[in-house]
């Protein structure tokens, strides 16, 4: 579903759609690099949000990508749905969108919407953008208590949820790839060698019965915040798997050391907030998270910031010098 007329064509042809106001216009939303994402306004002034699956990345067309994605997000959101969550926590200000129609067939979802006024953590980080300072306290905060409850809380295993388990196929084909090609690409063939050796590890944990229940594509574009109403909306869970506790916290804040390479973005409210995860994870924002997330989040850091400069948002034309950057950073660790 690649054009709004597409999207148009579909609810004309479904008639089974759980909508009685007639829709009135499906706007193409930014960020998504993988999927086709609308945002979909009903007649009575209702709202919800499209996500459609091609069978290959949205951004890079020639890259094909397995549609299995579509199952792995709408079993994890109707696990992870926001009711359970907020019984245990009725205090967290975080969300989870609810699954309003699912079609398996042509792997769509239309899904609750977070609104209009909410905007990505990556958006409201550049340098123009204007963060309430006290989110970079309540994120942290907010995050950790959803990553815990995802890990220890939610009653997803391994055992009976072969789901997840294969989106190791689309996690171990989709990385493998890109590393090798970013090395060659950076010309980092010497110092990648004994890091795409540590990256047979990572996927391991496809035949693990110990990984625990993670987002698995935690990154400041799948964090949503609506400033007004001090919510956090947690979106994009086709990566969602069995992996180390850690796995969410290191992906996301290799992605914030990413962004604090950049002059696009606001690299003092990135400090602090690297600096406050610190210190609401490991209880001193003196120890560094590459540290902290245990012996091999050196590793996942290198790989992530290798994998992450493929792609052009960062505003970053030194490429090669910020991946040998974050090789020094990590060198006597």
């Amino acid at each position: 579903m690649e054009t709004a007329e597409a999207v148009e064509k579909y609810f004309e042809a479904n008639t089974n759609l759980p909508f009685k106001s007639r829709l009135v216009s499906a706007n193409l939303l930014s960020g998504g690099l993988c999927n086709f994402v609308y945002r979909l306004k009903f007649e009575d002034g209702s709202t919800a949000v499209l996500k459609s699956y091609p069978p290959f990345i949205a951004f890079y067309r020639t890259i094909s990508l397995s549609q299995n994605r579509y199952f792995v997000e709408k079993t994890a959101l109707e696990a992870v749905s926001s009711q359970p969550w907020l019984t245990k926590n009725p205090d967290s200000i975080i969300r989870t969108p609810k699954i309003l129609f699912s079609d398996d067939s042509s792997f769509v979802l239309i899904m609750e919407d977070a609104g209009e006024k909410c905007d990505t953590l990556f958006n409201l980080l550049t340098s123009e953008s204007n963060l309430d300072e006290t989110f970079l306290q309540l994120i942290p905060k907010e995050i950790k208590i959803f990553v815990n409850y995802l890990c220890k809380e939610s009653g997803l295993k391994p055992d009976g949820n072969n789901i997840f388990v294969r989106v190791w196929e689309i996690v171990e084909g989709y990385f493998t790839q890109l590393w090798s090609s970013m090395t060659q690409k950076l010309q980092l063939e010497k110092e990648m060698e004994l890091y795409l050796e540590k990256s047979k590890e990572i996927f391991k944990f496809k035949d693990s019965k110990d990984g625990v229940f993670v987002m698995g594509d935690l990154w400041p574009s799948s964090i949503l915040i609506d400033q007004e109403k001090k919510l956090i909306w947690v979106v994009d869970w086709e990566a969602a798997r069995f992996e180390t506790s850690t796995r969410d916290l290191e992906q996301l804040l290799a992605n914030l050391w990413l962004m604090k390479q950049s002059p696009k973005f606001n690299q003092t409210k990135i400090e602090k907030l690297i600096k406050n995860f610190q210190m609401v994870f490991f209880e001193s924002k003196d120890i560094d998270w590459r540290k902290g997330c245990g012996d091999f989040a050196k590793y996942n850091f290198i790989l992530w910031i290798v994998g992450l400069l493929n792609e052009s948002h960062w505003g970053l034309d030194n490429k090669r010098e910020i991946a040998l950057k974050a090789f020094s950073e990590v060198a006597n660790f």
